[in-house]
C-alpha cells in the first residue's frame, strides 16, 4: 500500500531540509527511472539507497544467484535467499523498504539490443557489474543512447567511481580507460575484497546519480575518483579522450 502525501513529504523531510533540495527536486526523484546492471555488491548497495531516497522507477538485472560468499558485502540478501535470482530477490525487499515506488527485475543476461532497449527508457545507468567485457558494452549501449553512466567497481580495499555525461556531452568514455585487450583487470573473486569497500563505492554511485535526476553538477563528469580503503587516500583523475577509442571517437 502506498503512503499518502503527507507522509511521503515526512518520509523525505531530511531530503527537504537541504539548502538546494525542494519539493520540485523530490518530484523529480519520484517521477525519475534508473537501471542498474549488477545486483551484487555495489547494486545491492546502491539500489536500497536509490529506493529509500524515493526514485520512482528502478529496473535490476543480474542472472547470477546468490551465494554464500556474496553475504558479507551483498546487504540485501540474507541466508534465507541462497540459490535465490538476484534480481528477483532485490525487487522483493526494496519494495518492503519503500512501496511507493516501481520495481522490475529482468534475470537474463541481457545482449546489446536488449540493453540499448532498457537504457532507452531510463533516465540513468549504473554499471554495477564485475567484468570488463560487460562494462564495456554498457559503456558503448550508454554512448549510442545518449544516457548518462555511473561506473564502479571494487576490488581487495580499492574503489572506482566515474561519470560519463553522454546525455551532455560525450567528452570520453570507459573505453578510454580500458580496453578488451587489457589483461590485468582482476574480479573480487580471483583477488578478495573487504566488505564495507564495495558498499562505500556503491554508495557514491547512489549519490551521484540522484545528483543527475535532479539537475546537478557531476565534479566526477569524465573523471575517474580512486578511494584506498587501506591507506585512507583518494585521488581524481581527469578521463581523456583517448585517439584510438573505437566508442567515443566515432
Amino acid at each position: 500500500m502506498t503512503e499518502s502525501h503527507e507522509i511521503q513529504n515526512l518520509r523525505y523531510s531530511r531530503h527537504l531540509g537541504l539548502d538546494d533540495f525542494s519539493q520540485q527536486s523530490q518530484k523529480k526523484l519520484a517521477t525519475a527511472s534508473v537501471f542498474i546492471i549488477g545486483i551484487g555488491g555495489l547494486g545491492t548497495t546502491a539500489s536500497l539507497y536509490l529506493a529509500n531516497s524515493g526514485i520512482g522507477n528502478i529496473i535490476l538485472n543480474d542472472y547470477d544467484s546468490v551465494d554464500i560468499t556474496n553475504l558479507p558485502r551483498q546487504i540485501l540478501f540474507n541466508s534465507g535467499d541462497l540459490g535465490q535470482n538476484k534480481a528477483e530477490i532485490a525487487k522483493k525487499k526494496l519494495l518492503k523498504f519503500n512501496p511507493n515506488i516501481n520495481v522490475r527485475s529482468l534475470t537474463e543476461k541481457l545482449k546489446e539490443e536488449k540493453l540499448g532497449e532498457m537504457a532507452l527508457v531510463v533516465d540513468a545507468v549504473l554499471d554495477c557489474t564485475d567484468n570488463l567485457q560487460s562494462r564495456l558494452l554498457i559503456n558503448k549501449v550508454c554512448i549510442k543512447n545518449k544516457k548518462p553512466l555511473i561506473s564502479g567497481a571494487a576490488i581487495r580495499y580499492e574503489g572506482h567511481i566515474a561519470v560519463f555525461r553522454n546525455d551532455i556531452a560525450i567528452k570520453s568514455c570507459y573505453n578510454c580507460l580500458y580496453q578488451q585487450d587489457d589483461e590485468n583487470i582482476e574480479d573480487c573473486e580471483g583477488s578478495g575484497i573487504l566488505a564495507p569497500v564495495a558498499g562505500t563505492v556503491g554508495t557514491v554511485m547512489a549519490t551521484e546519480a540522484i545528483k543527475i535526476l535532479v539537475g546537478k553538477e557531476s565534479m566526477l563528469d569524465n573523471r575517474l575518483w580512486i578511494l584506498d580503503a587501506k591507506n585512507n587516500t583518494n585521488q581524481v583523475l581527469k578521463i581523456r579522450k583517448s585517439k584510438t577509442c573505437q566508442e567515443c571517437s566515432l
